[in-house]
């Protein structure tokens, strides 16, 4: 990798503009950041915390403790595929149909709430708060890489005839190349 000339600051933060899984190519979205209070000390909440017997009625992954997560910089209003990289490998590669909306505070990774707890459907946004909570807290970073892939409605499938994988597709096949510790289990 080609690093940048000179020394780093201890509050400066490197990353590649590109990384290449299985011959695709994403691009640097930026780093995700978790909320910190005043002392840089990671902020975290658990919306089930004093509900009777939440240790019977749910799983783990929804008990948290969670973070308020905000992307570094605006991602795409688009599908696509995502990498979660800390220290240079891979943690974990996802689909979204609405890359900005997956990382966003509201009905996405960057705040869950006691609802989202109690919801099957949102178990991988839970996990992935855990895990980027989990990483802030120990003082690493995760960085976010995206591949926007073409919009995969019938019209657009009608249009391409196959020739493009939609964001599934991709993001299955980038899981097959890097299988990173984060990963969900299937």
């Amino acid at each position: 990798m080609d690093r940048p000339a000179g020394s780093l600051a201890a509050d400066e933060h490197w990353a590649p503009d590109h990384l290449v899984l299985d011959r695709r190519v994403l691009t640097y979205a930026g780093r995700l950041f978790v909320e910190q209070d005043a002392n840089g000390e990671v902020i975290v909440h658990a919306p089930l915390v004093g509900m009777a017997a939440v240790e019977q009625r749910y799983p783990a992954w929804a008990l948290g403790p969670f973070g308020r997560i905000e992307p570094e910089q605006e991602l795409p209003e688009e599908p696509g595929v995502f990498a979660l990289v800390t220290q240079g490998v891979v943690s974990y590669v996802g689909a979204s149909r609405d890359l900005a909306r997956s990382f966003g505070p509201r009905n996405g990774l960057g705040h869950i709430s006691r609802r989202d707890c109690q919801r099957a459907g949102s178990e991988e946004r839970c996990r992935l708060n855990r895990l980027v909570t989990a990483e802030a807290k120990a003082g690493r970073t995760v960085d976010v890489y995206v591949l926007v892939t073409p919009a995969g409605g019938l019209l657009s499938r009608l249009l391409r005839r196959g020739s493009d994988a939609s964001a599934d597709q991709v993001a299955e096949q980038l899981r097959a190349a890097a299988h990173g510790p984060w990963h969900l289990p299937t």
